[in-house]
This record gives structure tokens, C-alpha cells and sequence, in this order.
């Protein structure tokens, strides 16, 4: 971690952006010594969601089980590169994804050579089904990505389809020889591949298995996440058998986060979302726009809604009492149980 830090610093710092981080960073540790919600300086960091739309059915996914309940759409190019104009200068880091799949947005390639062309780290999260033709997968690497997770809950046809419903395992596993393959003939060390395995009940067995899979796969890293559930009933079917590999204790049908939260949250002090309608939301898990922050593709700008009342009444709120804020509930910031393991080959 500390070494792709420094390697993005390197190629991406400049004299703008490193003012503009020693802002955000004085204004957090100030907020968190102070209790009080004080913000100098922009974001430094980006999540831009493409689209909320997804080729796939996962169960768990608010997008795949129909659960989303706010409008879905794409965000146009137009509307992407007025939001690179206004706040590119002082981004060093954005992730090009959200709830969907961000493949599914036409212009998503373009998306990331614009964002490039900026000299912003741009790293993109996807389910794999969008990387079968050549061309396109010259494209991508061509496009100056930096990373791209990829998601496999499986090392097997059979675990792979229990959960990514309506997902083909072999497309994924071909769609990433083609990624090693094409990076390799361009010659590119980029996109840097992080394959993610989420450990659920049902695929838990599998993880030495995925681990030699990923090795055959020539990524540049493997992930064993945590599984996020929200009831009893989804704990019962995909928490994993060993207490070990989740971030929930789970006892007499009760689901509660290993460990105690702290007043803090660094999403509101470096970076903000902006979904695929402009909306700006606190953080990723707050998947239907229920905390709206304001909305930049209607007249107000990131700057505006960064030092705005809203933001300033959210951040107070989470330096006092986080455990009693609704979106917080189930929350792994600042917790250590997000990711089981992650190994770099």
C-alpha cells in the first residue's frame, strides 16, 4: 500500500495538488482534535459513477436485486468533462465506478483519457463481461488506465454462477487472458489487474484454488474481501462458516460490526461521490441517494457543495455521534475487516 502510494505521488503530485492535499489533510486532523467540522481547500480524491446500470443479477448488489430505488441512467460525456474542467487540477485520484457496471456507459473509455489527459490516477472496478473483443481491450489498456479491479467470486464455473447470476465464468477468465495478453504485445504495465474474491459462504472452500488461478492469470494481485450483508436472513446465507474470514459478529440472529466505529470518516474530509446524475453523496454506501449533499450538474459547483451547509451538518454530526448516524450503521471505515488478504505477484 505504501509503495503504490508513493509511486502515485510521483508520477501524478503536482505543486496545485500538493497544496491542495496539505489543506484537506491539515482540515482533517484540525476537525478531529477541535470536534468541530473544518474543511480548507477541494477533494483530492474522486468517486464518479458512469452508470448505475449492471449486466448482471448479484444477489447482494442493490443494483442486481432490484432493490435501487433511485433513477437510473448513464452520465453523459458532456457532463463529465465540465466535471473534470472544474476540479481536474486538483485531483490526484479518481475511482471510475459506484453501484453498476461502468462498461455499460458508451462513453467510458473516453471517461478515462480524459482523465488522463489531466494526469489524474484513474482506477475503475468491473465484473469482467466487457473485454472479449480485441479492439476494445487495446482501447482499454491503450487509454492509460491505471488499475482495474476485477470481481470473481469463484475459481469454478459452478461456485462462480451461485452468486454472479447471469454471469459466464469463462468470459471473465478469457477477458483476462486477453487483458495479460494485450498488455504484454502493447507493451504496457498498465492497467494494473487486482483480481477480488469476495468470501461467502458458498465459495469459501475456494480460496487456494483462486489463488492458483490468479497466479495462471498473470494479475498483479489478488483480494479476498469481506462480504457485506444487511439482515439476518443474508447473513445466514453468505457469511462465511469461519468467523474468521467475516467483518460481522453474527450471534442469536443479531448482526453487529466487528469492532467500534470512531467519530471519524475520512470520505468527508477527501473525497466525495458524484453519481451518474450529478447527485454528490457522502460516500459508497449510500447506494439510493438518501443523503443528498447537492447536485453539480445543476448549477452549483464541487467547490460550492464541499464548503456547503449540508456537508458542514454531516461532518459535525459524524466528529459527535457516528454510531447513532443511519448511513454509518453498516460502515467498515476506519474498521480493520474489510479485506481478509490481499497478495501481490
Amino acid at each position: 500500500m505504501i509503495r503504490s502510494t508513493v509511486a502515485i505521488l510521483r508520477r501524478h503530485l503536482t505543486a496545485k495538488r500538493a497544496a491542495n492535499i496539505g489543506l484537506s489533510l491539515g482540515s482533517y486532523l484540525l476537525s478531529r482534535f477541535l470536534r468541530q467540522p473544518i474543511v480548507f481547500g477541494q477533494p483530492f480524491m474522486m468517486m464518479i459513477e458512469p452508470t448505475n446500470l449492471c449486466n448482471l443479477r448479484c444477489p447482494l448488489c442493490p443494483t442486481g436485486s432490484d432493490a435501487l430505488t433511485r433513477a437510473k441512467g448513464r452520465m453523459s460525456m458532456r457532463e463529465f468533462v465540465r466535471l473534470m474542467d472544474e476540479s481536474g487540477d486538483y485531483l490526484l485520484h479518481i475511482s471510475l465506478w459506484n453501484v453498476g457496471e461502468p462498461f455499460m456507459n458508451e462513453h467510458f473509455i473516453d471517461m478515462v483519457r480524459y482523465a488522463k489527459g489531466k494526469n489524474i490516477y484513474v482506477i475503475t472496478s468491473t465484473n469482467g463481461h466487457f473485454m472479449a473483443e480485441d479492439t476494445k481491450v487495446r482501447e482499454l489498456v491503450q487509454s492509460g488506465l491505471d488499475e482495474i479491479i476485477l470481481s470473481m467470486d469463484g475459481a469454478s464455473e459452478e461456485t462462480y454462477s451461485r452468486y454472479r447470476k447471469k454471469g459466464a465464468f469463462h468470459t471473465v477468465v478469457d477477458g483476462l487472458k486477453l487483458l495479460a495478453k494485450t498488455k504484454e504485445t502493447v507493451g504496457s504495465t498498465r492497467p494494473l489487474i487486482d483480481l477480488q474474491f469476495i468470501v461467502m459462504r458458498h465459495n469459501e472452500h475456494e480460496i487456494e484454488q483462486m489463488m492458483a488461478l490468479a497466479k495462471r492469470l498473470k494479475v498483479n494481485r489478488l483480494t479476498l474481501k469481506t462480504v457485506q450483508v444487511t439482515s439476518a436472513e443474508e447473513a445466514e446465507a453468505f457469511l462465511p462458516a469461519s468467523t474468521e474470514l467475516r467483518r460481522y459478529l453474527y450471534r442469536n440472529g443479531r448482526l453487529t460490526m466487528k469492532g467500534k466505529p470512531k467519530n471519524d470518516c475520512r470520505w468527508l474530509w477527501f473525497c466525495p461521490v458524484v453519481n451518474w446524475d450529478g447527485t454528490v453523496v457522502p460516500c459508497c454506501f449510500d447506494k439510493d441517494n438518501e443523503f443528498p449533499l447537492g447536485n453539480v450538474f445543476e448549477g452549483r459547483t464541487v467547490k460550492e457543495i464541499w464548503h456547503g451547509d449540508r456537508y458542514a451538518a454531516l461532518r459535525k454530526r459524524i466528529l459527535t455521534a457516528r454510531n447513532k448516524t443511519a448511513l454509518c450503521q453498516n460502515c467498515s471505515e476506519g474498521l480493520k475487516n474489510l479485506y481478509i488478504k490481499k497478495t501481490r505477484f
